[in-house]
C-alpha cells in the first residue's frame, strides 16, 4: 500500500516566502554593490566594461526572481511561464560572466578563502539552475533548486554588504547567511511539512565544502611552516656563531663587540 503525501499547506508566509526572499536577495546586492553606482562612481572596476556588464546581468537576474516569484504569488501562471525563457536566458548569461571572472585570470591555488569555495559552488550551481529549469513542471523542485543555487553563491554579494556597511564582513556575511538557509528550512517545515531534499543537501554541502577548504588551508600553512623550518634552524646556528666569536650581524660590521 503506497504511502499517503501529507498534504502541503498554504498561509501567507508559505504564499509570500520566495517573493520575499527575492526582494530581499535583490535589496542585499544594492547594498553590496552601492559603491559602484551611488557612492564612488569612479572606482577603477567602473572603468572594466566585463565587470559593468556582469554587474548588469546580474540585476537583472535578480530583478526577473522577484518579477518570477511575484507572478506565481498572484497565481497568474501564464505570466510567469512567458518570462520563463527570458529568465533561462539571463541565467545562461550570468553563468557566463561569472566564468569569464572567476577563470580567466586567476588560478584555483592562487585564490582567496572565499574564492576557492565560490569556484567549487560554481559548477553546482550551474547544475541546479539546469535542473530547475528542466524541472519547471515541479513547482517545488523548480524553486528549490534556482534558489538553493543562489544561495550557494551569495559570498561575493554579502561580504560586500558588510564592507559597504561598516561593519566586519567575517561576521555579518555569515550571520545574514544562516538566515537565509534558516529561513527556507522554516518554508518546508510549514508548507511541506517535511525537509526538501534540495534544502538539506543545499546546507550540508554549503558546510562541508568550507569546512574541506579550511582543512586544506590549515594543513597548507602547517606544511609551509615545517618547510621553513630548516632555514629559521640554520639562520639560528649563523646567529649563534657570530655571537660566539664576537662578530656583528649587520652587514659590513664586523668589529668586535
Amino acid at each position: 500500500m503506497k504511502k499517503s503525501r501529507k498534504p502541503k499547506r498554504n498561509n501567507a508566509f508559505t504564499k509570500n516566502y520566495f517573493f520575499v526572499l527575492s526582494l530581499t536577495i535583490l535589496a542585499l546586492g544594492l547594498i553590496a554593490f552601492s559603491d559602484n553606482y551611488l557612492f564612488d562612481i569612479h572606482q577603477e572596476s567602473n572603468s572594466d566594461p566585463f565587470k559593468v556588464i556582469h554587474g548588469l546581468i546580474m540585476f537583472s537576474w535578480y530583478t526577473i526572481l522577484v518579477i518570477q516569484t511575484n507572478h506565481i504569488r498572484k497565481l497568474n501562471v501564464k505570466a510567469h511561464k512567458r518570462l520563463g525563457l527570458l529568465g533561462f536566458g539571463i541565467a545562461v548569461l550570468v553563468v557566463v560572466s561569472i566564468a569569464y571572472l572567476n577563470y580567466m585570470d586567476v588560478s584555483y591555488a592562487e585564490l582567496p578563502f572565499f574564492g576557492k569555495a565560490n569556484r567549487i559552488f560554481f559548477p553546482v550551481f550551474i547544475l541546479l539552475l539546469a535542473l530547475g529549469y528542466a524541472q519547471r513542471n515541479k513547482p517545488e523542485l523548480h524553486k528549490h533548486a534556482i534558489f538553493v543555487g543562489v544561495l550557494l553563491m551569495m559570498e561575493p554579494l554579502l561580504s560586500r554588504v558588510g564592507m559597504n556597511t561598516g561593519t566586519d564582513a567575517a561576521v555579518v556575511a555569515p550571520i545574514i547567511w544562516l538566515i537565509l538557509w534558516i529561513s527556507l528550512f522554516v518554508y518546508d517545515i510549514i508548507r511541506l511539512r517535511s525537509l526538501h531534499f534540495l534544502t538539506c543537501s543545499g546546507l550540508i554541502f554549503w558546510f562541508a565544502v568550507y569546512a574541506m577548504v579550511s582543512l586544506k588551508t590549515v594543513v597548507k600553512k602547517g606544511l609551509e611552516s615545517i618547510s621553513h623550518g630548516p632555514v629559521l634552524f640554520a639562520n639560528f646556528q649563523s646567529s649563534k656563531k657570530r655571537f660566539s666569536t664576537g662578530t656583528s650581524c649587520v652587514p659590513g660590521r664586523n668589529a668586535p663587540f
